[in-house]
């Protein structure tokens, strides 16, 4: 590695240097390969003083300990720390916790943790520096394949990124293959890379493991991610966790994932599995599959269990487990998972199992397909017509209809009053199976305003149906029911409300909180209530406070979708207070896609898209989004969040420009006006403020309270929505180069104070160039100018 071109990594040589001189103790730690070594040779090289260098196993231990006791200013470099034995890590621990005042440790190993130095790292006396700190950036990934005579486009390194993750032995043979001339795609040399990475890994690495570890890696390879508990089923070693432990400590080969839970590196479990392949039979691996499964079943994380079942093809099993699920956990905002287990299954067989019909059935609508519902509808009213009486299954059939008639997504929530009525006075129905599994609000289930269905009719009405049908709403629920008309009931204060006064709306929630009885996705939507009602107090960090302890607070046997709801939610309240800083890397990471399937459960996250399209100022991808959430709000009647669409629409016309804006502002207060509503128009604030002060609005009460609702949140949080400033944005060495460009100085000389080459001073040029929509250095000043960046 050595021998191979070398990127000065001066930033992180600053960063090395000014952990140690606050710290005095550093563990580089990453995987095989990755420039460790070349990082402490930078170091030492540039170290201001006396270092002494000490490389297992080749040097002289006992020599170089000499040394350190006699020498009493100095950086101590130990390298290959793993290769030591138990001893000499115990006469390294001992030494670090000996250290004069004036003798820093860097130390650099392939383990995440040596045990010797354990208690060290936990007390804090030695810093641990991860793969992460090891690997390349974007820019060092530039100036790598500039020292190999190579010029990447920015799509090249966002590529090499993806699939390579910055790791140097990885782009190094890249690289040389690149060098070659080779005529073969970069994905394509990049796919050979992999299989190179993956061939070493398994004779370098992981070769040099206990047959014992090996065993247990091989058999745990076919999983993306692990409990300890897991492990041992999948395994059958009961001392799993033990060795797991031991294995993530010596080794980058498994990743904590979270307190008990593990995970490899997708390209070391690729590597893994691909040779456990080589190793041991398929039916010895579908056992890993079948245990795997049953875990998952028992754990009732049915959409995981599936995929094993299908990578079993087991279709008996699955279809066994679609309909004990089917009432197991009714709507909540994961079942649409399910469908690739349904894919597996013939018609024939779904047409047999009611439980199978409403499946997809509520599948179907929660896919924002509503006619393909109804058609599962009328299929299983046709299932009840043509089975007997006597027939176990037209009973099964009756009630999963009953609950499909009070809960379909699509059909909104007119006559829902009714039919609750109608089901609290069926007491058959009440004990039922279906019944007694309660509903979920954050499914396609009875719920609150803005929850499976949308009640914004009953806002007008609410203190007169909260007196009336509490009681048997509530019966109707059946074991969800408890304290859900009291939360109903705050909410409609707090949206309804039109002096502001929400103290009433967090009594009512709370005392819902108190009555709930075993339903936490109520819990979790009166969370949000409250966290809105401290919102809409002016405050923020107690609303954004209760929310992280919400979401800290969920387990894996919650909906995945209630927890990304959560965090959604969590994230506009950041927004409300201006912080922008997690919006790109959520719509990166977590943002759903638009362009894919429109799963109707996302409707929070698509609605924080769009806020977050307008901050950046990407109008042009506002309305193929807008687009879709119109169908579904219109078609599924919901007003409130049609309201909130309205709005944001208008924001975008505002900004761009466009007389349209004042049609969308119109609409949004006519739906409010309607029910009654103030605070779904006040909660945009100073988003909106302009705009309603330019409207010709009527002198109303209505519109008075609106209008000082609206001024009150424009006052609270005075930087919601604000519009990023429309600069180009530059990675961090691009700004260092075109910082020291619009200062004057020339390429030699910022390439003299950012210790690269000039070459690399010319391609980041190019960059700066592309950006700014110039093409030479006279017009980039020019440029810089207009922004205000040259005063």
């Amino acid at each position: 590695m050595a021998q191979l071109p070398v990127v000065r990594r001066t930033e992180k040589l600053r960063e090395i240097t000014a952990i140690l001189k606050s710290e005095r103790t550093v563990f580089l730690s990453a995987f095989f390969y990755s420039g460790k070594t070349v990082l402490l040779d930078q170091l030492c090289a540039s170290w201001g003083g006396t270092v002494l260098r000490f490389r297992f196993p080749n040097d002289d231990w006992d020599a170089f300990y000499r040394q350190v006791l006699q020498e009493k200013q100095a950086l101590i470099a130990i390298d290959g720390v793993d290769n030591s034995s138990g001893i000499m890590m115990t006469e390294i621990a001992a030494m670090l916790a000996g250290l004069s005042e004036n003798q820093y440790a860097i130390l650099a190993g392939r383990a995440q943790q040596p045990s010797a130095l354990h208690s060290l790292c936990v007390t804090g006396m030695i810093t641990v520096l991860g793969r992460e700190f090891v690997l390349f950036s974007e820019e060092e990934i530039i100036q790598l394949f500039l020292e190999y005579g190579i010029e990447l486009r920015p799509s090249d390194v966002r590529e090499i990124l993806d699939w390579l993750w910055g790791w140097p032995f990885s782009l190094h043979i890249l690289a040389r293959m690149m060098q070659k001339g080779s005529e073969s795609s970069l994905l394509s040399l990049i796919h050979q890379t992999r299989n190179e990475i993956k061939r070493v890994l398994v004779s370098d690495v992981v070769l040099t493991f206990l047959e014992a570890e090996r065993q247990l890696l091989y058999n745990l390879s076919p999983f993306e991610r692990f409990s300890e508990d897991m492990a041992r089923i999948v395994t059958g070693r009961n001392d799993a966790p033990r060795m797991m432990e031991e294995i993530a400590r010596k080794s980058y080969m498994l990743l904590r994932a979270g307190e008990g839970e593990y995970s490899f590196i997708p390209i070391v479990r690729q590597a893994l599995f691909s040779e456990m392949r080589n190793l041991y039979t398929q039916d010895y691996i579908n056992e890993q599959y079948k245990r795997a499964a049953l875990y998952h079943e028992l754990q009732n994380q049915v959409p995981k269990a599936l995929s094993y079942y299908r990578q079993l093809g087991d279709k008996n099993k699955i279809r066994d487990l679609l309909i004990r699920d089917a009432f197991n956990r009714p709507a909540d905002g994961d079942y649409v998972d399910l469908l690739e287990g349904y894919a597996v299954l013939d018609m024939d067989t779904i047409l047999s199992y009611p439980e199978l019909i409403k499946g997809k059935c509520e599948i179907e609508s929660l896919r924002g397909h509503a006619e393909e519902s109804e058609r599962w509808y009328q299929t299983l009213v046709q299932f009840i017509r043509q089975t007997p009486a006597r027939d176990a299954r037209r009973k099964t059939a009756e009630e999963a209809k009953a609950y499909l008639d009070l809960c379909l997504s699509h059909r909104g929530s007119k006559n829902t009053l009714q039919k609750l009525l109608a089901a609290a006075k069926a007491p058959d129905l009440l004990q039922s199976s279906a019944w007694r599994k309660g509903f979920s609000v954050s499914g396609n289930s009875v719920s609150l305003m803005n929850g499976g269905l949308d009640f914004c009719r009953w806002a007008q009405h609410g203190w007169r149906i909260y007196h009336l049908f509490k009681i048997p709403i509530e019966m109707a629920l059946g074991r969800g029911g408890s304290g859900v008309a009291d939360i109903a009931i705050a909410e409609r204060e707090l949206e309804a409300r039109p002096d502001g006064d929400y103290s009433l709306a967090m009594r009512k929630v709370r005392e819902g909180i108190q009555r709930i009885v075993d339903n936490p996705d109520i819990y979790y939507a009166a969370i949000g209530i409250q966290s809105r009602i401290l919102a809409a107090q002016g405050n923020p960090d107690e609303a954004i406070r209760m929310m992280d302890h919400a979401i800290a607070s969920l387990s894996d046997q919650h909906p995945k979708r209630l927890k990304k709801n959560l965090e959604a939610f969590r994230m506009d309240l950041a927004l409300l207070r201006g912080e922008t800083a997690g919006a790109g890397n959520w719509m990166e990471t977590e943002a759903p896609d638009e362009t894919g399937d429109f799963i109707i459960m996302d409707r929070y996250q698509y609605m924080l898209k769009l806020r977050i399209y307008l901050i950046l100022g990407q109008h042009a991808k506002v309305p193929f989004l807008a687009a879709l959430l119109r169908q579904y709000f219109e078609s599924y009647d919901r007003p409130y969040m049609l309201i909130q669409l309205n709005l944001l629409e208008a924001v975008s016309h505002y900004r761009a420009g466009k007389d349209a804006w004042r049609d969308r502002m119109r609409e949004a207060l006519a739906l409010a006006r309607r029910y009654g509503l103030v605070r779904v128009i006040a909660n945009e604030g100073i988003a909106i403020i302009d705009m309603l002060n330019e409207m010709e609005l009527p002198q109303d009460p209505w519109t008075q309270d609106v209008l000082t609702l609206t001024r009150r949140q424009a006052a609270f949080y005075p930087n919601f929505m604000k519009e990023a400033a429309n600069k180009p944005v530059f990675t961090d060495r691009e700004y260092q180069v075109y910082s020291l460009m619009i200062a004057g100085y020339k390429n030699a000389k910022i390439a003299s104070v950012l210790n690269i080459s000039e070459r690399t001073v010319k391609y980041f040029c190019g960059l700066i160039y592309q950006k700014l929509g110039v093409s030479t250095r006279a017009e980039a000043l020019n440029k810089a100018a207009e922004l205000g960046d040259i005063k």
